[in-house]
């Protein structure tokens, strides 16, 4: 498998036509950031990030979500995120096999276009109408390199998502991806996903997703105001709410904001802005992970 850093062996396919903009209120802002950010480090010569299709997405950005970049180090933070979850990716899809992704909050995501997928491997995207809809119009799921299934679903209704991903998941070694959507979650709602998540996932399955430190998400959506977007971020302070639901940290990778948290030491538990690589842990192992965040970055 290829770095996942690399360009993909030939160019994209063609850029399908401009389509309307959409609505202002159906497509997350942070959709757009993402991409935005994405494209500006592709056509940077210099850049290490390669997504050709994030231009699709980035050139229907609204000034007004743009203007949010001009007020922190958002869009590099977002391109070393992408870049470190690309790496845990394709380790993991490596070590297969994986039988099934489950990426939530898909948004406009081009990894199943942009890099190597086990040929048993299923994904699933789950997102918002709106969103899946412009991005079956920009990049289809026909052209990707693995099969996709994109579903429109609420991840703030843990029942119904659970319903929705245990058909998917149950029964297989299932890799779910959560890029930049926790940090738009309270602390209970991500409890409460990570308890659905692992009411349809098998012991051995893993997650991978970024948090943020309280201190950064507030300082994010202090900026977000002052640009005049109404975008309010959440950070965690611990493992606790991945941890009650059944799953362990066995790796933490801190993100380039990360800074040590007030009074750190070597067993603190607390968490600066990174991703995270989990493990759902069987029901008879749940008893909480003893090791400190520090640890699991270690291991």
């Amino acid at each position: 498998m290829p770095d996942a850093a690399s360009p993909p062996p030939g160019p994209p396919d063609t850029v399908p036509p401009r389509p309307d903009p959409p609505a202002a209120d159906e497509v997350p802002a942070t959709a757009f950031l993402t991409a935005l950010a994405r494209a500006r480090a592709t056509a940077d010569p210099d850049g290490v990030l390669r997504d050709p299709y994030a231009a699709r997405f980035a050139r229907l950005c609204p000034d007004s979500v743009a203007r949010v970049t001009r007020h922190t180090a958002g869009p590099s933070v977002v391109v070393a995120r992408t870049l470190v979850i690309d790496r845990l990716l394709s380790g993991l899809l490596r070590d297969g096999p994986w039988e099934a992704c489950v990426n939530l909050g898909a948004g406009f995501d081009a990894r199943t276009h942009r890099l190597e997928w086990p040929a048993a491997c299923r994904v699933t995207e789950v997102d918002r109408p709106a969103v899946l809809d412009l991005k079956d119009r920009l990049l289809p799921a026909a052209t990707a390199r693995v099969p996709v299934e994109r579903l429109p679903g609420d991840l703030c209704e843990p029942a119904a998502l659970t319903a929705l991903l245990r058909p998917r998941a149950a029964g297989r070694r299932t890799l779910f991806l959560a890029e930049g959507l926790l940090t738009y979650l309270t602390a209970d709602q991500v409890r409460a996903l990570a308890a659905a998540l692992a009411g349809a996932a098998d012991a051995g399955s893993a997650w991978i997703c970024d948090v943020l430190s309280p201190a950064s998400a507030r300082t994010l959506t202090a900026a977000a105001r002052t640009a005049g977007t109404a975008l309010t971020l959440h950070g965690l302070p611990d493992l606790d709410a991945f941890e009650t639901a059944g799953w362990h940290c066995e790796h933490l990778e801190p993100l380039p904001t990360a800074r040590p948290p007030a009074r750190a030491t070597g067993t603190s538990r607390h968490l600066p802005d990174g991703v995270l690589r989990l493990r759902r842990r069987s029901r008879e192992g749940r008893g909480g992970d003893d090791r400190p965040a520090a640890a699991a970055h270690r291991a």
